[in-house]
């Protein structure tokens, strides 16, 4: 009896599977998918920073330059899938995981994709036949995979399942089959093959799928979302992941950087629910999720003068805007908050080459501050022509952002103190759209509505003088002194305008302005201490406008008229 107790246990021990000793508190999830999920090239020295060690990737190739050797486990520092990929939605997926977790838990991925690939090729039954009419370009990557991605990842799977628990699988793939009807139940057979082949249950490892490039975004596949919806009807434990509002390469076929993060994020935010763990509405929680979605990013000069050194920026969800801001937002919040600023170049240029310095300026003193066109590059000129409208659409983003719980602006900006502003065409723009009753001060420089309309440079906004009884706000004149072209125009607004505080101040510098002098110039001083009054209701810079002689007036070489105030 004893014996054939002592053989059933080790015969119970000979059966038992691999990964019967692995930590249960080591979470693992595979990641297949086509380009979308090998992470477009491209990685941002802000992704190769900041990897709690607590998130794992297990190489699933050699990687010689990373000194990676494929079936072991890495802190996952971007590239995850091979080594000329860039990021992707594991890596933001991992990171925001290991936060939301509790500190005992660990993460790890296995990434095993191929760009441009059908669905097909992870098949057990099709990928042999799809894979010998793949271009050359598709076989190499293949061949990296033994010649089977399938079951290469099934085997890294195994390895993996020596040290942690399988505890979801991550899809993103779709482009290449766009339109095909039939690719749920594709999927499906792909999802069966892995529950079997790596002894897992179906109800304890959920798939979740990433939608293709969304059509917000202008995505060449976006109907295929429409596809991928229908997944959870043909596996139940499927979850579909929006991407909405992630941003996107030029392509619109691939996500850039930003894109990937946020994508990355809603990955996460999903199986945190899944797993039990619920997505905390507390500050702290809010942190967790911010996602930063800027693509691009310069420090101007030495970043100003102000307290709150600047730097400008592009966001991938606003790329048709330059952003100036303090670089750490983290010192801003319910007491101490972002006043908006919708800057207009001038010659109606759609990029704020000229004002670089100027608005960096401004912003280091705690603006946020949104200039029509995309971010210069260094040594730019011009950038094609802007509209009004692009005012209107800075305003509606950054309300936006400050409502969205996962952006860095969350909860950080003044909604109720927003200026409209620009230069020349810029300042006519901004007269344009000062009517709008959110606007609460309008800055108009070297600029002023022409007499007889229409007769400026194209693109230039056709405002007639009536146009002035419009404006509801405190308005600001800086002007170059009887030397600027705009000079006439300027205070011939500044004599009509009677229903509003305005104050007309001039420095005979001509049309340029200080704007391209080191921060700004006097320009600057000007705009930035009427902001600091009219946004954030500094007495201090109040007395640069207010009283006989204010402080504008005492400065050298200026000359200054106001109606309305004090």
């Amino acid at each position: 009896m004893k014996l054939r107790v002592f053989l059933l246990s080790v015969l119970l021990i000979l059966t038992m599977p691999s990964w019967a000793d692995s930590d249960p508190n080591f979470y693992i999830f595979l990641c297949l998918g086509q380009s979308n999920m090998e992470g477009y090239p491209g990685i941002e020295p802000q992704d190769k920073t900041g990897v709690d060690s607590r998130f794992q990737v297990l190489a699933a190739v050699d990687f010689p330059k990373l000194d990676r050797t494929r079936g072991t486990w890495y802190d996952a520092v971007p590239p995850l899938c091979r080594p000329n990929s860039g990021i992707c939605p594991a890596d933001y997926f991992g990171r925001t995981l290991a936060d939301g977790l509790p500190k005992e838990i660990r993460v790890g991925v296995v990434n095993v994709s191929v760009a441009g690939c059908k669905i097909e090729l992870f098949d057990k039954n099709t990928y042999a036949d799809y894979a010998s009419t793949a271009p050359s370009w598709m076989a190499n990557i293949i061949k990296a995979y033994n010649g089977n991605p399938y079951q290469h990842l099934v085997d890294m799977a195994k390895l993996a399942q020596k040290d942690g628990v399988i505890k979801g699988i991550l899809l993103h793939q779709g482009e290449s089959n766009t339109n095909d009807k039939q690719w749920p139940s594709k999927v499906k057979g792909v999802y069966d093959s892995l529950i079997k082949d790596l002894n897992l249950k179906a109800e304890q490892v959920p798939l979740l799928a990433g939608e293709v490039v969304h059509a917000d975004q202008g995505g060449v596949c976006a109907s295929m979302n429409s596809i991928l919806a229908k997944l959870p009807e043909t596996i139940p434990n499927a979850h579909v992941i929006s991407s909405k509002g992630c941003a996107c390469h030029s392509d619109h076929l691939h996500f850039n950087p930003a894109g990937y993060r946020l994508l990355g994020k809603r990955y996460a935010q999903k199986m945190l629910s899944i797993l039990g763990y619920e997505i905390s509405e507390s500050k702290e929680g809010q942190e967790q999720l911010v996602v930063s979605t800027e693509t691009a990013s310069r420090t101007v000069e030495d970043g100003g003068t102000g307290p709150y050194p600047a730097v400008m920026v592009t966001d991938g969800t606003l790329a048709t805007h330059t952003i100036f801001r303090p670089k750490d937002l983290s010192v801003f919040g319910e007491t101490n908050k972002l006043p908006i600023i919708a800057w207009g170049n001038g010659a109606c240029a759609n990029s704020p080459w000229e004002h670089v310095n100027f608005l960096s300026e401004v912003a280091s003193h705690g603006f946020l501050v949104i200039a029509i066109g995309p971010m210069p590059q260094e040594g730019q000129r011009g950038g094609g022509r802007s509209k009004s409208l692009q005012l209107i659409d800075a305003i509606d983003w950054a309300i936006a952002q400050n409502k969205n719980k996962t952006s860095p602006y969350y909860s950080k900006i003044d909604t109720a103190k927003i200026s409209v502003s620009g230069m020349s065409c810029g300042g006519l723009q901004t007269l344009e759209v000062a009517p709008d009753p959110r606007v609460t001060t309008a800055v108009i420089c070297n600029s002023g509505i022409l007499g007889t309309p229409g007769s400026g440079m194209p693109g230039m906004p056709g405002l007639k003088k009536d146009h002035l009884e419009k404006l509801h706000a405190p308005t600001l004149y800086i002007l170059g002194g009887e030397s600027d072209i705009a000079y006439n125009n300027g205070m011939d607004d500044f004599r009509r305008i009677n229903h509003v505080p305005v104050f007309a101040a001039n420095l005979n510098v001509g049309h340029g302005g200080t704007y391209r002098q080191p921060h700004g110039g006097e320009f600057a001083v000007v705009a930035t201490a009427w902001y600091q009054w009219q946004l954030k209701g500094d007495q201090d810079a109040a007395k640069m406008f207010t009283g006989e002689p204010c402080g504008v007036a005492k400065m050298s070489g200026w000359k200054v008229e106001k109606k309305n105030i004090p």
